[in-house]
């Protein structure tokens, strides 16, 4: 029963950030139609970039972000003005193409600078538990559970509650009405896409306390990000986060019942057979 207990938090807690890493592709796919296949590497990038700090100015990644936040939206402002918004409206091909050139930039980018050997950020709390009954949770992991059902809500208020929020509902559903509204499509889109590139170096810096990175770990990440969004549905808030729940349990679930191998496995295995049997995936409505 103990151990059943802590698969079930463990991936509960784990797939929260997945969820949060599915958000910001979820926002720049309901804006423009784009899916970003260099989106994990955009992780990695802030991972190192929390490295880069803690080596400098022996900054812990939790307080980073207030650099590496601002560094990277500004980045991701600058990739889709002058890389991704000349390719919205053509062949889907083009956009996979330019995105997995960018992915393979960002990689070996970091490879240059970092070098390709795992590294380690050491935080204040990467060592420290939360005992609760026979549940031994990761304080860290408890962190990036709170912050991103925090960030998540936070999202959804903003969407539903201010005039961005609407914009970007609004492009969302149709682009050229909104346009013919006087909402400045380009501006919304660009925006959009510079706060889910804020929201990833945000999540990069919670998956970050005791965690081995690599330069190569972004296709990783990209491919659960798919997966959660595919399952949760490209566009739905509710869906999405739920989608990785699913992932991080059943990810948590392999890795204490079989193997750390085995683990990595049943994401895939579950997400085919939601596929096969719920094809429209775990979609509950729209939720914008």
């Amino acid at each position: 029963m103990s151990e059943l207990l802590q698969a079930m938090a463990q991936g509960v807690l784990i797939g929260s950030t997945y969820g949060l890493l599915a958000l910001g592709m979820g926002l720049l796919y309901g804006v423009s139609g784009v899916v970003n296949f260099s989106h994990g590497d955009f992780i990695s990038l802030g991972m190192f970039l929390c490295l880069a700090l803690y080596s400098a100015l022996s900054l812990d990644p939790y307080v980073s972000v207030f650099i590496t936040v601002p560094v990277m939206m500004a980045l991701g402002t600058l990739v889709f003005r002058f890389l991704i918004r000349p390719m919205i409206g053509h062949q889907f091909l083009m956009i996979v193409q330019l995105t997995l050139g960018l992915s393979l930039v960002l990689q070996n980018g970091i490879m240059m600078v970092f070098g390709g050997q795992p590294a380690r950020t050491p935080s204040v709390v990467e060592s420290k538990l939360m005992i609760l009954g026979e549940v031994v949770l990761r304080v860290p992991h408890v962190i990036a559970f709170v912050a991103s059902f925090a960030m998540a809500i936070g999202l959804f208020i903003m969407l539903r509650s201010t005039d961005f929020g609407r914009s970007i509902r609004a492009v969302h559903q149709n682009a050229h009405a909104a346009a013919l509204m006087g909402i400045d499509v380009g501006r919304v889109q660009v925006l959009t896409f510079a706060l889910g590139i804020g929201i990833l170096a945000i999540a990069a810096a919670l998956l970050l306390p005791g965690t081995p990175i690599q330069p190569t770990q972004g296709l990783r990440y990209t491919v659960i990000t798919l997966l959660v969004v595919v399952l949760g549905g490209m566009t739905n808030f509710v869906g999405i986060m739920l989608g990785g729940l699913v992932i991080g349990i059943s990810e948590a679930f392999g890795t204490i019942y079989l193997s750390d191998t085995l683990g990595s496995l049943m994401p895939y295995v579950i997400f085919v057979l939601i596929m096969l049997f719920r094809p429209q995936g775990l979609t509950l409505g729209s939720s914008r």
